[in-house]
């Protein structure tokens, strides 16, 4: 039997033993001024033990988190607990707040500190008086471990000669300049002027990492210097204002063509938190994005096709036809407004071009597509054009069933078969929900990138104790413009991100709200409504989240169907956004999703 050979560190941290640099870095942690400012008290160090596992549980979420903390096939439970005993004996502890205490392990991030974990105390009883409460997430985190592998791995890698970069593509630049992003998404002033005022190149103050930096060029497919052509391209970008903002992020292009064939890449950059570590730069590129983008914007498909008139006497002439039906919100005391049905038919055709069922006969003078709805006696309607001499090349001429007056013969006269519904559905997993599968869900985006969705007597209640969040909450209430509104959830975001006990307790009421909604779909399955996502052109499953303890749902969870047979909780949407995905698909047969419900 042949027996793996084990080296020397491997059998060190089986045995759950620290080498004399382990120490040394632990030891240099009590000496930082967040340990000497917050040490923990002697009463409380007095309940303390230097055995980590009788002091304190592990929760099974967290074994995860250790294990790639710390390193596969490793004994992560023996390594964090000789940590904490070395950090005890260290005197490297902190008090991170009133009821958590922080220790440093044996694990150097980038920057040379210590990796962190901490312990709160457990308010359950009839377990230990402490558990686990914060282990880093590894990916978001830069570790010497990986700085280490990055450098073997480029120093073996054979040196080619850097080829030309590809010419400034200003044509390029200036379609992004005048795209419907650009146009309504500028960077704030404050943020304009503070990139301006920089007056360096784009790599002095913005890291860019090794993973990144293998992106762009795997976009290029050419061995380029991506340093040099990000310096190159974002002076250009600020010089001409070829820049967009998105959540606190930055976006500009570069020189490189998506997939598409048309647009350009872009790479978003955003502010490091950890700035202020010795030898961090203030920014960092957080993504480089290549998907190719829609040739047709959905919310614009219909208006780019045909000339409407006035679109809200079109729109009401259709209201009156079809099976009566609430096509505006009571809640904004707009049901007579028809939100719902412009948004309806708006994404229904973008749909049908999609699908190729938007008919034309130049020949016979008319162009159709079926509305997908009925009137009261459950006869299609249909919507027929005729051909314009304005920009768009059709132009609006009425609503009608198949073979009834002026247009409704013509349509029959002119097209065999008749323009086709939309679909949708394409197998039963997009109607029904399998509670026997997982469900994840995307933290980051729901509760940061999508705070302002959320509603403010949550937040209000969940950002208690921290005054520069609940400071930042205040001024998205009392903003007087969209850019200082949006400036205020920057701010907010900032502060919940930074603050991991107020994130910690965001997620627990998120997976409390969707553990809740889990158990409604197994009660009714309902609960779980069918909807569209027309910019990406994806079915999903929208789920209820009542996060303010009132028996009605605040937001929707959109729930999809990975590959791997998971589900994840990818977004949240507003009632409005989510009743108008699910209307595409077919008017809403729910006890929590219609239009007299309260709206966030």
């Amino acid at each position: 039997m042949r027996v793996k050979e084990t080296s020397m560190d491997e059998q060190q941290m089986n045995e759950g033993l620290l080498c004399d640099a382990d120490c040394q870095l632990i030891a240099s942690a009590a000496r930082l001024q967040k340990y000497v400012e917050a040490p923990v008290p002697a009463g409380l160090l007095g309940e303390l033990s230097d055995d980590l596992l009788k002091l304190a549980f592990i929760p099974y979420a967290s074994r995860s988190k250790l294990s790639s903390l710390y390193g596969p096939g490793l004994d992560f439970m023996s390594l964090v607990s000789a940590d904490w005993r070395e950090a005890f004996s260290q005197g490297a502890l902190r008090m991170h707040n009133a009821k958590t205490i922080s220790f440093p392990t044996h694990i150097e991030m980038a920057n040379g500190e210590a990796v962190e974990l901490s312990i709160s105390e457990n308010a359950q009883e009839g377990g230990p008086a402490w558990f686990l409460s914060y282990v880093p997430i590894v990916e978001h985190m830069k570790l010497r471990r990986d700085c280490v592998a990055e450098a073997k791995a480029e120093s073996e890698k054979p040196r080619l000669p850097k080829e030309p970069l590809p010419a400034l593509m200003e044509d390029g630049f200036a379609g992004m300049q005048e795209s419907e992003d650009y146009l309504v998404n500028p960077v704030p002033l404050a943020v304009l002027n503070e990139l301006d005022s920089m007056d360096v190149e784009f790599s002095s103050f913005v890291w860019v990492s090794q993973r990144r930096n293998e992106q762009i060029a795997e976009y290029e497919q050419r061995n380029i210097d991506v340093l040099e052509l990000l310096n190159r391209d974002w002076d250009y970008a600020l010089s001409n204002r070829v820049l967009r903002y998105y959540e606190g992020k930055v976006i500009f292009p570069v020189s490189i063509v998506r997939d598409d064939g048309e647009t350009l890449v872009e790479v978003s950059i955003k502010r490091d938190r950890g700035a202020e570590r010795p030898g961090a730069l203030p920014w960092h590129v957080c993504f480089v994005d290549n998907f190719a983008r829609q040739k047709v914007r959905a919310g614009h498909a219909l208006f780019d096709w045909a000339y409407l008139g006035n679109f809200d006497d079109t729109i009401e002439s259709l209201a009156e036809m079809a099976l009566a039906e609430k096509w505006g919100f009571e809640a904004d005391d707009e049901p007579k407004s028809n939100s719902i049905l412009k948004s309806y038919l708006t994404y229904t055709f973008y749909r049908l071009q999609a699908e190729g069922k938007v008919l034309e006969n130049r020949e016979r003078g008319i162009a159709a597509f079926n509305t997908g709805l009925v009137d009261a006696t459950y006869e299609a309607i249909y919507a027929c054009f005729s051909p314009s001499n304005m920009e768009q090349p059709w132009r609006f001429e009425a609503f009608c069933k198949a073979g009834s007056r002026m247009w409704g013969k013509k349509l029959v006269a002119s097209f065999e078969p008749l323009p086709q519904r939309a679909s949708y559905v394409e197998k039963k997993d997009d109607l029904l929900f399998d509670g026997s599968r997982t469900l994840q869900r995307d933290v980051d985006h729901i509760l940061l990138d999508n705070i302002d969705r959320l509603p403010k007597a949550f937040l209000a209640e969940e950002l208690r104790g921290a005054d520069d969040a609940i400071e930042a909450l205040d001024k998205t209430m009392h903003a007087e413009d969209d850019t200082s509104r949006c400036a205020a959830y920057d701010e907010l975001r900032e502060a919940v991100e930074d603050n991991v006990r107020i994130k910690r307790r965001l997620i627990n009421r998120l997976d409390d709200a969707i553990e809740l909604a889990q158990k409604r779909v197994e009660w009714n399955f309902k609960t779980a409504v069918p909807a569209f996502y027309p910019t990406k052109n994806t079915m999903s499953l929208l789920l209820p989240l009542d996060l303010t303890e009132n028996e009605q749902p605040d937001v929707a969870l959109v729930v999809e169907l990975m590959e791997s047979g998971a589900y994840i909780g990818q977004t949240i949407l507003t009632m409005k956004m989510a009743y108008n995905n699910a209307r595409l698909i077919c008017r809403p047969d729910s006890d929590w999703l219609n239009t007299s419900l309260r709206l966030s």
